[in-house]
This record gives C-alpha cells, structure tokens and sequence, in this order.
C-alpha cells in the first residue's frame, strides 16, 4: 500500500499511532463520569482493563484517584464542558493502579465531541506517567530544603556569577552579611568595595581572576566595615562550573568575625599561660640565679678590695693591677650574660622573628639558668659534643623555654634518687636536628605516657605544677613544624625535640 493511500486510511494510520505512542490515550464521558475507551497502554503501565474500569461506575473517581487530587479532576471536568475546539487544558494527578500504587499523571485534554446543544460531553485526553520525574522532584525539592537548613544554621549565605554576563546574584543573607541593602537593580560587588578594605578586595580580585582563568575554585577572606564602624571578617568559598555549558561560579559566604575574635581570645590565653610558666620556672631557680650572680659579685668584691689595699700600701705593682682588673672584667661579663639572658627569658617570645643562631649558643645560654641550682643539689648535666657550627632557624626564647621546661621536669623527678643525673645530646641529621634530654629515672610508666602532652595533666604535687608545661612545649616545637615526644624505648626518661634546620614559610604563632 503507498504512503498516501494510509494516509488516507484513518483506522490503519490511528491503530499504527495507537501503538506506537507510549502514553496512555483515552476517551473519558464527562456526564458519566468514566470511560469510554483507552489504548492498550493503560493495560500495560496500570493494569486494567476497560471492562474494570467501566465496572467502577460512578465510583471511578474514589477508587482510583488521590483523594487530595479529586476537586482538581472535579474542576477540570467543569473546565471541559465549555472547551473550544482545538483548545487544551492540562493538569497533574495522582492515579491508582491494580496493585494499589499512585503514579503521578500528567494529562492534556481537549474536546471530543459535543452534544446537541455545543457542550463537550466526551473529551480526549492524553496521559503521560511523570511518576519518575515527580519523585526526582520531591527528592530534589526536600535537598534544597535540607541544604537551606543547613547554610542557615550555619549562618550561610549563597550566591551566582554568571561569568560571561558578569552578573552576581546574591541571596538575602548575603545583602545582611555585608551590612548592603536588598534593593532592585544594585549590583552587590560595587557596595562590596564601598565597604570592603583595599587591600583586602584586591586580594579576593587577584584570587577570583585566577580561579576564572585556571578554572578552579577559590577561597578568601576579606573584612567589610558596617555602617556603625564595627569590622566584620567574611570567609568565601567559590567553585567553578561549566556544567550548563556557560562558564558561572557558585559559592557560600559566611561572617567569621566571632570565630576570629575567639582564636585571637585563645592565642591571648595561650600567650598569658606561656608567661605564667616562665614566671613559674623563673622562681623555681632564683634561688639558683642568686647564687649565680653572688658567686661573681664576690669574685669582684675581693679584686677590689685588693687594688685598694695596694693603693693603701703605696705598693702598685702593674701585672697585678692588669691581673685584678682582667679578673673583674671577665667576671663582669659574666655577670652580664646572666642578666642578658633572664631579661630575655622574661620577654614574652612567641611574635618574635625566626632567626639562624647555633645549637650551642641555645643549650648554653638555658644552662646558665640552671646549672648553679642543679650543682647546689647533687645533679650532674652532662653535655654531649656540639658542633660550633651547627645552626638552626628558630625563635630562640622558645626554644630556650622549652629546653628549660624539660630540665626543670627532670630536676623535679630525679631530685630523691640515689643517682642523680641529666645529660643533654644533639644529633645532626640531613634536614633536621634532634635535642635529646634524658635523666637517670626510670622512665615514665605506659598507663600515662599517652596522657603526658595533654593540657592540664600533672604527675606532680598539688601546687608545684599547672600540667601546662609539657603541653605548651610541644605547642611551640610544632610551630616551630617540629615535633616533642617521649622515647619510650629508652631505657631511663628521655625526651626529644627535633627541629628542621630551616623554616621554609614563617611557622604558625603558638
């Protein structure tokens, strides 16, 4: 047969569309309220039959549709009866099938045919199952409201850059966050930069470029001053997408001021505790530092006293006036380095510049603090052999509290043994220096070894020690991307520092 003469054939061309169309088609009495005919489609997707169906009667709307979606159907049927030809309605309901489970209907209608007086009786509708797309939907719907949840109880707000149109698109808490008005028409980032510091939005500008230009994402932080002069710190995130074809950046913001003040508040905190245990460390040794400085004093006192015996005498012999006077001399020095050394423990050291100095100079200039105190008390140090020339980069009031810490910690837990004894050794190795301090204990017991470097923790007497010794310590060897740890292996307490010999970016403030 040619194509035209099945064209022409109306039965064949509308049985080869009847089964070939996927949706469900359907012709539905308006004054009986239920089906006259349907394609073998509603069978196949729904399983009924017409005889089913029909077998419903009046019944038809309750047994089958969602009870929710019945004044819908009910208007639509109302809608029909005056529907001029060719004219459309759609509408969306929930339909039962045999085995009692709702599939969401998208349905378009159109008159079928009319009764004497013009008004629709029977229309045609075309049903098409968008159950899949519905459910993708509502999954979709209920993300969006979870993740809305989210942001705002994290106090979040989102925004859009389409790239090409440079156009921003902010929500509304983006508009509070920075303190600028909701208002049509006004392009955020301008109020941005009325507000924002310089020196700030050039860096988030330079970061964003990059971002653009590598198609990556991006993260800055950047500080707008609100319209009572207060400064607030916002934190953005932006990610790059090209998903929909055109280039756009989509992103969260969030107003991190009172996270900022918090870690300013805990570094004070930080920086008070530190002081405190020097302070502490401090008057545990005056008594030693007393006897440091009287020893030299005497020395001087008794030089002195012999010039003026020989100026007295009339007796002024040169080498021995020389003699006096180089004693006096050196032991002022002494004296000097003492006091140079105490005056810089006391400073507080955490801001203070990296700098290169020796491994010796460090160990030295801690054992000038000690060295009387730990002598006065039957404890001998012994110090292994140092290269002169071995440097570290480091800030060296802290690593001198950190050594002093440990020394003081293996004064406190040796002073009642029978042998009393610390010895102090540095190793060398390709990128980093290891400072060994071990002491004649026996070691600590593995039931708290774990719990050492946690704040607060003490093996001490009530009011002879915080706990924040050790912990502060392996703060500042980890600023300084070193590690504190005990050697559990060793046979008598041992504690090691290491420290790489060179800090490639300025360490984190502890």
């Amino acid at each position: 047969m040619k194509i035209a003469d099945l064209l022409n054939d109306k039965n064949t061309l509308l049985e080869k569309i009847n089964h070939t169309i996927p949706n469900s088609v359907y012709i539905f009495d308006l004054n009986e309220v239920n089906m006259v005919w349907f394609n073998d489609r509603v069978k196949d997707l729904y399983g009924y039959t017409l005889a089913e169906i029909r077998a419903q009667g009046t019944e038809y709307y309750a047994r089958s549709m969602h009870p929710d979606d019945i004044p819908v159907l009910n208007a639509a049927i109302e809608r029909s009866r005056d529907l001029k030809e060719g004219e459309v309605i759609s509408i969306e309901y929930r339909f039962k099938d045999s085995n009692g489970q709702y599939h969401w209907i998208n349905d378009r209608i159109t008159p079928f045919s009319r009764d004497e007086h013009g008004k629709v009786n029977t229309i045609l509708g075309i049903a098409t199952d968008v159950n899949d797309s519905k459910s993708h939907e509502e999954n979709l719907k209920k993300t969006i409201e979870k993740l809305n949840l989210s942001l705002s109880a994290a106090n979040m707000g989102t925004w859009e850059w389409d790239i090409e149109q440079n156009r921003l698109q902010w929500d509304s808490k983006m508009y509070s966050m920075h303190d600028v008005p909701e208002m049509p028409d006004m392009d955020p980032m301008t109020e941005v930069w009325k507000r924002a510091l310089r020196d700030d939005m050039e860096n988030v500008n330079r970061k964003v470029n990059e971002a653009v230009t590598n198609h990556q994402d991006f993260y800055v932080t950047y500080r707008v001053a609100y319209q009572n002069k207060e400064i607030h710190h916002i934190k953005c995130y932006g990610k790059f997408m090209t998903s929909s074809g055109t280039p756009r950046m989509y992103g969260v913001a969030w107003d991190s001021t009172e996270e900022i003040q918090t870690e300013m508040q805990i570094a004070e905190t930080k920086a008070k505790m530190i002081s405190s245990t020097k302070m502490a460390a401090l008057g545990e040794m005056s008594g030693g530092i007393a006897h440091e400085i009287n020893n030299p004093l005497t020395v001087i006192q008794a030089r002195a006293f012999q010039l003026q015996q020989m100026v007295d005498a009339g007796k002024t012999d040169p080498i021995k006036i020389r003699q006096a006077a180089e004693s006096i001399s050196r032991t002022a020095d002494k004296i000097a380095r003492i006091i140079k050394s105490l005056r810089s423990f006391a400073r507080e050291g955490t801001y203070d510049p990296f700098e290169v100095v020796p491994v010796k100079q460090v160990i030295d200039e801690t054992l000038e603090f000690c060295r009387t105190r730990f002598y006065n008390h039957g404890v001998e140090i012994e110090v292994g052999t140092i290269d002169p020339d071995l440097e570290v980069e480091c800030r060296l009031i802290q690593i001198e509290q950190v050594l002093l810490n440990l020394l003081n910690n293996s004064f406190d837990a040796i002073t009642d043994l029978k042998e009393k004894w610390i010895r102090i050794n540095v190793t060398e190795k390709v990128d980093c220096i290891e400072i060994s301090v071990a002491d004649s204990g026996s070691g600590i017991p593995a039931a708290i070894a774990d719990q050492i470097m946690l704040p607060f923790f003490t093996t001490k007497e009530v009011g002879k020690g915080t706990g924040l010794g050790l912990s502060i310590s392996a703060g500042i060897i980890k600023s300084h991307k070193g590690e504190l740890r005990l050697k559990s292996e060793a046979a008598n307490t041992t504690f090691v520092i290491t420290l790489p010999r060179w800090q490639e970016d300025e360490a984190l403030s502890y």
